[in-house]
């Protein structure tokens, strides 16, 4: 956590050292913004990270204050050895995908700083490999024990977010984001188009 969160601290602070321009903001633009995930969704698991949560998303202002945008990340994850009740040995291995529209609220408190806020409805595409690494060895019949995991299922999902955006150049920035998706805590580069 430490070697992603110290590089990327490093470059805001000497980038908001920089001497900026001021960015413009209007209806029309478009923005796209890529991330990487600070605080992951299963960091309750305790789980190891394969491929840390990323994310990429595109932004176009329908006008100064309102934008709507579509978004896409991904996540891989292995959990930890599970011992269960029953005795089995278990690992799950979990790729995680999320599509979705964004719709948000913008405001521009000061010169070269976008605050935003907002909500997104989204798909959640999880594909979990169950691994059993010892099967229960004092239960005959497996299919008559409860189950102690739920199968993973694509769905329908809404969550909220709010950010802010620094632009460092007239059309180069640096953004953070707090909201449910791939990740509880968003940072990453942001582009006007």
């Amino acid at each position: 956590m430490y070697k992603i969160l110290l590089p990327i601290t490093i470059v805001v602070i000497s980038l908001t050292t920089m001497q900026a321009q001021f960015t413009k903001i209007d209806k029309g633009d478009l923005d796209l913004a890529a991330g990487i995930g600070l605080v992951p969704t299963f960091a309750a698991d305790r789980g190891k990270t394969i491929i840390p949560p990323a994310s990429v998303r595109l932004d176009y202002r329908v006008a100064k204050q309102f934008s709507i945008g579509a978004y896409a990340a991904f996540s891989s994850t292995e959990s930890n050895i599970i011992t269960q009740p029953n005795g089995s040995v278990e690992r799950f291995e979990t790729d995680y995908t999320i599509v979705g529209l964004r719709a948000a609220a913008h405001g521009n408190p000061r010169d070269n700083w976008d605050v935003y806020g907002g909500f997104m409805i989204g798909y959640n595409m999880p594909s979990v490999n169950h691994i059993i690494i010892t099967p229960a060895s004092d239960v005959k019949d497996t299919e008559d024990q409860p189950s102690f995991t739920r199968p993973a299922k694509n769905q329908v999902t809404y969550s909220g977010f709010v950010g802010a955006a620094y632009y460092f150049k007239k059309k180069i920035g640096v953004f953070a984001e707090f909201g449910y998706g791939i990740s509880l805590l968003n940072a990453g580069v942001q582009i006007k188009l």
